[in-house]
């Protein structure tokens, strides 16, 4: 019997009612799934790019590009501080917490590892983009919106929950907006 299956469990053919954090895992478990039932194929090509785009070995050679570039140097510094410095964060709070990702049925892309809180996707692009508010602010908002698109496209994909999603961008917000204000080398 799933969580997510039943707002009630019974012991003895007596009701049990549940935790508040059940009950908000069961409501997250429903969100996602009645978010990735209105899936279409366009879009699941269109949000797979997306959120491809932050993939480890993706910023890893856009980072590498931008620092053969003279006027880039700054702006690859910030964001490799910002990519790395978030991902660790991340990779610790998602070894911590240990949560499963959403079923097999539910996912339209392969997972990057086995578990779903916080979404390091998310925190990433969050990171990076209000991490650019302090060498280039004019690509901050654009780096924001494609964050967002991140995010949503996570749990359109069926890889991770809201709360997943919610979790990365706080932590992604949090640690941008530290760096945003440092004065970088």
């Amino acid at each position: 019997m799933s969580i997510a299956a039943e707002s009630l469990q019974t012991f003895e053919n007596e009701p049990v009612k549940l935790s508040r954090f059940a009950r908000l895992i069961a409501f997250d478990d429903r969100l996602l799934r009645r978010l990735v039932q209105s899936r279409r194929a366009r879009a699941t090509f269109l949000l797979r790019i997306a959120c491809r785009l932050y993939d480890p070995d993706m910023v890893i050679m856009g980072i590498a590009a931008a620092l053969f570039h003279p006027a880039l140097v700054d702006v690859a510094n910030r964001a490799a501080v910002a990519l790395i410095s978030t991902s660790l964060l991340a990779y610790l709070v998602k070894r911590l917490v240990r949560r499963t990702r959403p079923d097999d049925e539910l996912q339209a892309s392969v997972p990057p590892d086995r578990y779903s809180f916080p979404s390091g996707h998310t925190a990433a692009a969050f990171s990076l983009a209000i991490a650019m508010f302090g060498s280039v602010p004019w690509l901050a908002p654009p780096l924001l919106l494609l964050a967002m698109v991140v995010g949503y496209g996570r749990m359109y994909l069926g890889v991770h929950y809201p709360l997943d999603v919610a979790a990365g961008a706080a932590i992604g917000l949090i640690s941008g907006s530290i760096l945003a204000i440092l004065e970088l080398p």
